[in-house]
């Protein structure tokens, strides 16, 4: 929301990565276990390869990071992530009216409900709508969601190829049914770590995280418990 006046129309995913390390700076955090999904989690991984020692642990769910044999970049209007970006509803009467209309929809239904409230409530803003009524709409505007899909760069390919460069433990969380992580490459992954560790979570897809809350954070504090991180 603040830098929406000057927004770019390229994307570098690297900027996930500068973006971590800032908060990590800003916040003067102390060796930190860092939890991330999807590219988040390969954020995180890029973090630790840039400036090792940063993390004692990281938690990647469902990450999205892929051997060089994997080339998924395509433009913006032939990318099908980006094409579902773009094709997605943006603006609603109210909040209300949102989850109404969202939960008609199979996408969101299998959503935990608190899930789905969290969403509805910070990851949308107040607008004046022309007619002078309020209206509610996507925090993310949906052209730049479907620029980050389509700006995929070697990033999601050096955090894998990189992997055997981490000292640091790393858990894989991935989804039974994710449609991002097979279990051949869930395998891949483990493999190419040195301290990797592999759960699963039940009848999840790539957004289980949101659909299945309460087992991912089982999994995480097991995770710790292992390590005797937390506090």
């Amino acid at each position: 929301m603040l830098n929406r006046d000057v927004l770019e129309e390229t994307f570098d995913w690297l900027t996930y990565t500068k973006d971590a390390l800032s908060v990590v700076d800003a916040l003067d955090l102390k060796k930190p276990v860092g939890i991330g999904h999807s590219f988040g989690a390969s954020a995180l991984i890029m973090a630790e390869l840039t400036r090792p020692g940063t993390f004692s642990a990281i938690v990647a769910i469902d990450p999205t990071m892929f051997p060089q044999s994997f080339k998924i970049n395509a433009p913006l209007d032939d990318h099908p992530m980006a094409s579902l970006a773009m094709r997605r509803r943006d603006h609603w009467k109210s909040r209300a009216e949102a989850k109404k209309k969202m939960l008609e929809k199979q996408f969101f239904q299998v959503w935990d409900h608190q899930a789905l409230d969290i969403y509805l409530e910070y990851g949308m803003r107040d607008v004046l709508n022309k007619d002078g009524s309020m209206g509610i709409t996507l925090k993310c505007p949906k052209f730049q969601e479907a620029i980050t899909f389509a700006s995929a760069s070697n990033a999601i390919y050096d955090a894998f190829e990189r992997l055997n460069e981490i000292d640091i433990p790393v858990c894989i969380i991935t989804g039974e049914n994710s449609e991002i992580n097979t279990p051949d490459l869930v395998a891949m992954k483990k493999e190419r770590c040195k301290h990797g560790y592999v759960a699963t979570v039940k009848g999840g897809g790539h957004l289980f995280p949101m659909e299945k809350p309460a087992e991912t954070a089982c999994h995480i504090s097991s995770f710790l418990d292992r390590l005797n991180l937390k506090s």
